[in-house]
């Protein structure tokens, strides 16, 4: 498995998330808010600590400051979002907004992005690349996640 195959399960993951929040309600909601809280925020910090930053060594770079962009305002809804208690009528508005947001910047990453990005580098980097994401995640589940979802914060990166 690559990097690029590890960000492509956690983009299917977040989706599946959003498939079930919409059939949930009560503590199985908020439940479910939470993980997709966790899930966005270690997959926004792998691209912006590791993916990203490969990329432009790769020379794949325009993109890449639009996928901030996109990241900083999604950290900024999920901080709405968790903000907001349960009855509030805004959450089903911002969880559909979230939703839409985050399947707009996987398409545009799986259609644009990720391929260049593929094309210009080769199997071994990404595979070497997991492996280094994924004692990341490691590290970051053990740490305060969603306590970072709330301040809009990455997590430092893993030692």
């Amino acid at each position: 498995m690559s990097a690029i195959d590890l960000l492509k399960q956690q983009h299917r993951e977040v989706d599946d998330l959003f498939q079930r929040i919409k059939s949930s309600n009560g503590d199985e909601r908020i439940s479910l808010l939470g993980k997709v809280a966790e899930a966005l925020t270690i997959h926004a910090a792998l691209e912006e600590q590791y993916f990203y930053p490969f990329a432009r060594q790769q020379g794949v770079d325009g993109i890449i400051d639009e996928s901030f962009k996109d990241h900083a305002e999604v950290k900024q809804l999920i901080s709405e979002i968790l903000q907001v208690k349960q009855t509030d009528p805004r959450l089903d508005e911002l969880c559909g907004r979230l939703e839409r947001m985050v399947t707009e910047h996987v398409s545009h990453e799986e259609s644009t992005l990720i391929p260049k990005v593929e094309a210009a580098s080769n199997r071994e980097d990404l595979v070497s690349m997991r492996e280094d994401m994924q004692q990341a995640i490691d590290h970051w589940r053990n740490s305060e996640l969603l306590r970072m979802a709330e301040h809009q914060e990455s997590p430092p990166p893993a030692v």
